[in-house]
């Protein structure tokens, strides 16, 4: 193109067509400066591109994170819920006339197994975005709200959990005696000591304990499993309160992540 125009040019000169030839040096700056200006203009398109991609991606990782930890905190509820069971087994337990202390001692570390647990949120993405001036990637601020009501509800949430399942663990450690409350009978049959103990000192063990549960061991653990059934009623309903926050900050982030971009 550029050799199209300088042989005009010359033929031009060669005829001492002056004013022909300043048109043609003005056509051919125009056209240079429209070239620069496309060339531009595809740049920019193109880093808006960029970054249109980027931000998807966010959304994308964003949402796989959420998803996550739905996975988790149901788990969690689960769990949960399946103490609060075994918890009122054991109020059940204690209420009759006759009780094992095995079966009691089963139902109680049931109802305070891995009530500790504490949720750890998939948050990579999340700070990921919040380094430097990645959160100008998002050009949707409700998003970055969404996700600062989030994960500030779960700490708040989390804090809680905890505190409800330490109280829970301190109660069931604050025996002395682990015969007595059929701790070790139960750890015995289904627990730690079910694989962890040698067989000949696990029928000495058994042998010893008369499984006779005393009328003061009794009446505290009905109160342990009465405070067991509201701790484990409490974290039920706080684990149901996080998964309506992750649930609706998913579906924030699912209307924002698409599966392909151009």
């Amino acid at each position: 193109m550029i050799k199209f125009f300088r042989k005009i040019r010359q033929h031009v000169l060669s005829e001492g067509k002056f004013g022909t030839y300043f048109k043609y040096a003005i056509g051919e700056i125009i056209l240079v400066v429209i070239g620069i200006l496309i060339a531009l203009q595809l740049n920019d398109w193109n880093d808006s591109r960029k970054q249109v991609a980027l931000e998807n991606e966010y959304y994308c990782r964003l949402l796989e994170d959420a998803k996550l930890d739905k996975e988790q905190i149901a788990h969690l509820l689960e769990l949960a819920e399946n103490r609060l069971i075994a918890s009122n087994q054991s109020v059940r337990l204690l209420l009759q006339e006759h009780v094992q202390k095995i079966e009691v001692g089963t139902q109680l570390s049931l109802s305070t197994k891995a009530i500790y647990s504490d949720f750890a949120p998939n948050n990579s993405a999340y700070e990921d975005l919040k380094s430097g001036a990645n959160l100008n990637i998002i050009s949707d601020k409700s998003v970055i709200t969404a996700l600062n009501r989030y994960f500030n509800k779960v700490e708040e949430l989390k804090s809680i959990i905890m505190i409800n399942g330490k109280h829970a663990v301190d109660i069931s450690f604050s025996h002395s005696d682990y015969f007595a409350n059929g701790a070790i009978q139960a750890s015995i049959k289904d627990g730690r000591f079910k694989t962890g103990l040698d067989q000949d000192l696990k029928e000495i063990i058994t042998a010893i304990d008369n499984d006779k549960i005393s009328t003061e061991m009794t009446l505290r653990l009905l109160n342990e499993s009465l405070e067991y059934v509201g701790a484990n009623t409490r974290q039920i309903e706080l684990y149901s309160v996080m998964l309506t926050e992750i649930g609706s900050l998913e579906s924030v982030l699912q209307s924002k992540c698409q599966d392909d971009i151009n």
